[in-house]
C-alpha cells in the first residue's frame, strides 16, 4: 500500500544536522545514504553505553533489504560494506574491532559515542537481533508499526502475523494507530487492544463499555 502521509502522533527520530547539510552534498551514493540514515533510525532504539549497529544486523534489517532492491545477499553485503567503509572515512561512523567475537561494531560519531567508546571493555556481549526473511509485499501494518511503534524484531512480526490471522486489518491499524496517541507505543498494548476489542466489541474505534487508556492497563 502506498504511503499515506504522517499520521497523528507520528514518531520523530532526531538527526544530526550536519546530514541534512554538508554531508547531503558530499554523498553521490544513494544507497549510503539510506544506510546512514538506517543505521540512526537502529541506533535511537538502542539502549547503554554500548550502541552500535553490526554489518548481520543491517543484512538482516527488512527495511534495507526492500530498500536496496533485488540484490540478493552477496551483493546487499557488499554494497553496504562499501557503504559503511565510505561513512568511516566521511568520519560519520566509527568502526571498532570487536576482538572477542571477530566481528567490527559501527558507531555514530557523535562526541557521547567517542566517551562511550573510551570507556567501554571487551565483553561477551552479543547482538540480540538475528536474520531473517520477509515476504516482498508485507501488508501495511509492518510499515505502520515501524514507522510509529518501533524496530520490527522477527518475534514482533511473528505477533502481527498471527494477529492478523484473528483480527481484521483495519483493526490491527486503528489499534496501531489508538496506542501512538495514547502514547503507549508496544505490541503488548496493542495486543490488550484488539482482546478488548474482540470480547467487548468494537464502534468506531473504541470499545464499548471503556474509554481511555486505562482500560488496556
Amino acid at each position: 500500500m502506498p504511503f499515506q502521509g504522517f499520521i497523528k502522533g507520528v514518531r520523530y527520530i532526531p538527526v544530526p544536522a550536519p546530514v541534512f547539510g554538508e554531508l547531503l552534498q558530499e554523498i553521490q551514493d544513494i544507497t549510503e545514504l539510506k544506510i546512514i540514515l538506517r543505521i540512526i533510525r537502529l541506533l535511537h532504539n538502542k539502549k547503554g553505553l554500548e550502541r552500535y549497529v553490526s554489518i548481520d544486523e543491517l543484512l538482516a534489517d527488512r527495511v534495507l533489504s526492500i530498500g536496496m532492491g533485488s540484490m540478493d545477499l552477496d551483493s546487499r553485503r557488499t554494497h553496504i560494506l562499501q557503504s559503511l567503509e565510505s561513512s568511516e572515512k566521511r568520519k560519520i561512523l566509527i568502526k571498532i574491532n570487536r576482538k572477542n567475537t571477530g566481528t567490527f561494531a559501527y558507531f555514530l560519531n557523535t562526541e557521547f559515542e567517542r566517551q562511550a567508546i573510551g570507556k567501554m571493555k571487551d565483553s561477551e556481549h552479543q547482538s540480540d537481533f538475528e536474520p531473517w526473511e520477509t515476504g516482498e509485499d508485507r501488508p501495511n501494518i509492518y510499515s505502520l508499526y515501524e514507522q510509529n511503534i518501533g524496530i520490527l524484531t522477527p518475534i514482533v512480526a511473528e505477533k502481527i502475523g498471527e494477529a492478523e490471522q484473528r483480527y481484521p486489518v483495519e483493526w490491527i491499524e486503528e489499534a496501531i494507530t489508538e496506542a501512538v496517541s495514547l502514547n503507549s507505543r508496544n505490541w503488548r498494548y496493542i495486543s490488550r487492544i484488539l482482546e478488548r476489542w474482540e470480547i467487548e466489541g468494537k464502534q468506531n474505534g473504541e470499545s464499548r463499555k471503556h474509554s481511555g487508556k486505562a482500560r488496556y492497563i
